[in-house]
This record gives C-alpha cells, sequence and structure tokens, in this order.
C-alpha cells in the first residue's frame, strides 16, 4: 500500500522530505540522517535539515545529539521558539545523565556528560560548577578555580558559583580574589549565607576583629544555626 502523504501545515520542502525518508525501503540508520541533516544545513536546505534531523528524532527521541542539531536547524529557519525547546531538551537530556552517573558514583561517565552538556551550551552554570565540583572533589584546587572562573564569567549573577570560587580561592591563598568573589555573591543575593562566612573567614585571618563579627553577624541573621557562624562571631568578640 503506497505511502499517504498528508501536508497539514508543513512547509511542502519538509513534507518532500519526511515522506521520501518515510516511503524509502532503506533502513538508513539514525547517524545517516544526522549526517544528512548536517549536509542540507551546510547547503541551506534548512527546512530539508529540519526533515532530516526529525526522521532521526523518530527513531531516538531522547538522543541529546539529535536533539541538539534539530534545535539549531530551527535557529537557522528562524523559529527561536522550537530552538530554545530543542535546546533545553538536549542539555537537560546530557545533564541528568551526568546527575545519575554521580549517583552511581562513576565520576568518569558524570564528567564526559557535562563536558557533553557544555558542547551544547557552553555557559550551563550548573554543568561548569559540577565540573568544578569534580575537580576539586579530587584536590585538583587550580582545575576547580579555573571551571568556576569559567562559570562566573559566563553566568556573572549566579550567586552559588561566587561562593565556589570564593572557597577554593582562599584555599589557594588567593585571598583577594577570594573576597571579591564573596563580596559579588552577596551583591547578586543578600542571603548568601556562605559568602558572609567566606568574609569573616578572611576578615579573622586579617585580625579585623570588628569586621568580621559583622560579616558573622550578617550570616547568623540568614543562618541563626549555623554553628561557623556563632564560633566565629565568639571568637571575634573575644578579641573586641
Amino acid at each position: 500500500m503506497p505511502c499517504q502523504r498528508t501536508a497539514w501545515a508543513w512547509p511542502l520542502a519538509v513534507v518532500a522530505v519526511l515522506g521520501m525518508l518515510a516511503c524509502s525501503n532503506s533502513t538508513s540508520s539514525r547517524r545517516d540522517q544526522v549526517a544528512q541533516g548536517d549536509e542540507y544545513l551546510a547547503q541551506g536546505k534548512v527546512n530539508e535539515a529540519v526533515a532530516a534531523y526529525r526522521q532521526a528524532l523518530h527513531q531516538d527521541t531522547l538522543n541529546p545529539v539529535v536533539l541538539a542539531r534539530l534545535s539549531r536547524a530551527y535557529q537557522a529557519q528562524g523559529n527561536g521558539e522550537a530552538a530554545e525547546r530543542y535546546l533545553r531538551r538536549a542539555m537537560n537530556r546530557t545533564f541528568s545523565e551526568g546527575l545519575g552517573a554521580l549517583t552511581r558514583r562513576d565520576t568518569a561517565a558524570a564528567t564526559t556528560a557535562f563536558e557533553r552538556t557544555l558542547e551544547i551550551h557552553p555557559t550551563h552554570p550548573l554543568a561548569l560548577n559540577q565540573l568544578g565540583d569534580l575537580a576539586l572533589a579530587q584536590d585538583r584546587r587550580e582545575e576547580a578555580a579555573s571551571w568556576y572562573e569559567r562559570s562566573a564569567k559566563a553566568n556573572p549573577d549566579f550567586a552559588e558559583t561566587f561562593v565556589k570560587l570564593g572557597n577554593v580561592s582562599l584555599a589557594l591563598g588567593r585571598t583577594e580574589r577570594a573576597r571579591q568573589a564573596f563580596a559579588r555573591a552577596v551583591e547578586v543575593n543578600i542571603n548568601a549565607a556562605p559568602a558572609y562566612l567566606g568574609l569573616g573567614r578572611i576578615l579573622l585571618g586579617e585580625q579585623r576583629w570588628a569586621a568580621a563579627a559583622e560579616e558573622y553577624s550578617k550570616a547568623l541573621m540568614v543562618q541563626p544555626h549555623s554553628a561557623e557562624a556563632q564560633a566565629g562571631l565568639a571568637q571575634a568578640r573575644s578579641h573586641l
């Protein structure tokens, strides 16, 4: 029985390619269809590329590579809403794979998944921070600092990143960079208690007791039961 092709609201070029792919006797693989989509996109045949990628997606609806390619094709087509939707699906898929690998304590797989997330979306703040956390867990502080710096540059309004950057900078003896990072975290989020704790540690080390007490007091306003804040405040006040 011949294939029926109903255009509905699809552009004719998309319908034509989908029809050829659906009615073909060949069993082209998803990889072949992605390659075909890449070729179409390189030639400026955007509608045909969309159709090829959608056919590949039909075979593997959760494949992040296909989702990302489809996002790029929709972007070239001028369909920003669809491009954003498929981009999010792609990066959420790989990021979730990374989190799953962390649950299994498979750091190699987690690293690969987070790196794939960055290939799709280079400024993904959580993926950048997760890679920093993985490096820090293996005592690769310089590498961790590099990931956090990259995240801070790409996402200057994400307070958690600056807290992480401040902590690792302080561990590396980079006091001024730590101070800047903690201050930025507070600027972004006035309730960033870990940033007040970091500033308190710096000021204690500088024997600036009144200023340290002030930072620890701010931390306690956000987290009244913080043992570190209580101890830091008591230490600072003992010198006043």
